[in-house]
């Protein structure tokens, strides 16, 4: 019984002497690790035989990467092709203009201004039947100098008279009479003169006049140029003319 006792008590002994040796395990949390250095970034390799002033070839891209966004208007208008280069997108082909219509010949040309002369009669046959009013248009120049190298009367804003080649009317001349509503009508005269002593020297008169015609009665308008201008002889002598171009109508009823 001894002897067990002895034993147990050795066991006991070195048990304690075995924990006793061990180091004590720290309480705390060990420190993280450092964080680990980055490498150095590598250059990427130039191509073989690359200068210094060598741009660097350009990164690939994807198909349809740099293609416009769409929208409702379509595609973009492309410069037409041409033998002198490239056109702008706003000049039209030469397919796209319609042709110029062709010129009717000239019979029916001939034909078409039979007809319109036709008609003129008619309609002049018609006012006459229709109205008892006459209107009579007569010009007179007044001038020794002065003479016409184109004269017009308008009735309504429309030519009723246009003078031929040299026209003469330093004598009283009935350039038109015919029927016209009764009313208050547009008279106008247009004149081109020059001066005998000086072809040069030109004066243009434009005249508006409105005049009654009474109902069933003649209206007699005289219109009167008169040219008493001396800019032909005085301006070539002196350096100093002046134009004196008057236009008057007389109205009143003859009949």
């Amino acid at each position: 019984m001894r002897g067990r006792g002895a034993w147990a008590a050795l066991t006991v002994v070195s048990i304690a002497l075995s924990v006793g040796a061990q180091p004590a395990r720290p309480t705390s949390k060990a420190a993280p690790p450092p964080p680990a250095k980055e490498a150095p970034a590598v250059p990427a390799a130039e191509p073989p035989n690359a200068g210094p002033g060598d741009e660097p070839p350009a990164a690939a891209t994807s198909p349809g990467a740099d293609a416009p966004p769409s929208s409702d208007l379509g595609e973009a208008p492309r410069p037409v092709e041409s033998a002198e280069g490239k056109l702008s997108p706003l000049t039209p082909r030469p397919d796209e203009l319609p042709l110029a219509p062709k010129p009717p010949p000239s019979s029916e040309l001939e034909r078409l201004l039979t007809d319109i002369a036709a008609l003129r009669g008619r309609v002049a046959a018609l006012t006459t039947t229709l109205f008892k009013s006459r209107l009579r248009v007569i010009v007179e120049t007044r001038g020794d100098s002065a003479r016409l190298d184109g004269l017009s009367v308008t009735l309504d804003d429309g030519v009723v008279f246009a003078a031929p080649p040299r026209f003469d009317a330093a004598d009283e001349r009935v350039v038109y009479e015919h029927a016209v509503a009764p009313g208050e009508h547009v008279l106008g005269l247009d004149a081109e003169l020059y001066d005998v002593r000086g072809q040069r020297y030109r004066s243009w008169q434009n005249a508006r006049f409105v005049v009654s015609v009474p109902e069933s009665r003649l209206l007699e308008a005289h219109f009167v140029i008169r040219d008493d201008s001396e800019m032909a002889v005085d301006f070539p002598d002196g350096e100093d003319g002046e134009y004196d171009v008057r236009i008057e109508l007389r109205a009143r009823v003859a009949e």
